[in-house]
């Protein structure tokens, strides 16, 4: 498979999901350095910055049902051994689901630097009845107050997310775990892309429905 993209593995990930129906989020590490970063061409915009990412070739095996876990890992141990900018981990959390989450990127000197990662946080947030999405902005809002990054929701299905209310709340739990059960209560396949505005040195959080009829 060949990703051409500023962040290849989602364009990797996106192809999963329509060939194999997997739903996996996926979280930008924070891109920082000169050599993780490029102009963005045609946008409007002469600061605005974006990954630079390019080609990304990967094998695995195909078939007509090859193991997620096994696939995916070699996708993201073979995109950690590119040139491409970014260090990720395949994560698996109790209820299945997998990750890809980024753990690193380059530093001011060129090195690459582990990083902690955003959606770790542990969030307490007070239990009441809610929407999907005043949940997800307070979840946001409560990272954004103890990382000092600023993470927004960004695209999301808003006619799903505004008419579905959860209740979820009380002790302190990952933000990741949260924003698994707030999405949850949809009862559709939702996924993430959690992607780092290198200008704003902050967060969107893009929430979307997958489609895998």
């Amino acid at each position: 498979m060949i990703a051409n993209s500023p962040r290849p593995l989602t364009q990797v990930l996106e192809a999963l999901r329509l060939k194999y129906k997997w739903v996996v989020s996926y979280e930008d590490p924070q891109f920082t350095a000169p050599q993780d970063l490029i102009a963005a061409q045609g946008r409007g915009d002469d600061h605005m910055q974006l990954p630079s990412g390019g080609i990304f070739n990967v094998d695995f095996p195909g078939g007509a049902g090859p193991d997620e876990e096994k696939t995916l890992r070699a996708v993201v141990d073979a995109y950690n051994h590119s040139k491409n900018p970014g260090r990720f981990e395949v994560r698996q959390i109790p209820q299945g689901d997998f990750y890809v989450v980024g753990t690193g990127a380059n530093d001011e000197k060129g090195h690459i630097a582990s990083q902690p990662v955003v959606l770790d946080t542990l969030v307490a947030l007070a239990a009441a009845d809610r929407t999907i999405t005043d949940t997800l902005n307070l979840i946001c809002q409560q990272v954004s107050s103890q990382t000092h990054i600023q993470v927004t929701i960004g695209v999301s299905p808003r006619s799903l997310l505004d008419h579905t209310n959860v209740k979820i709340g009380g002790k302190a739990e990952p933000a990741r775990d949260l924003i698994v059960e707030a999405v949850g209560a949809t009862k559709k396949p939702v996924y993430w892309h959690l992607l780092f505005d290198p200008k704003s040195k902050g967060y969107y959080l893009d929430i979307h429905a997958a489609h895998l009829q």
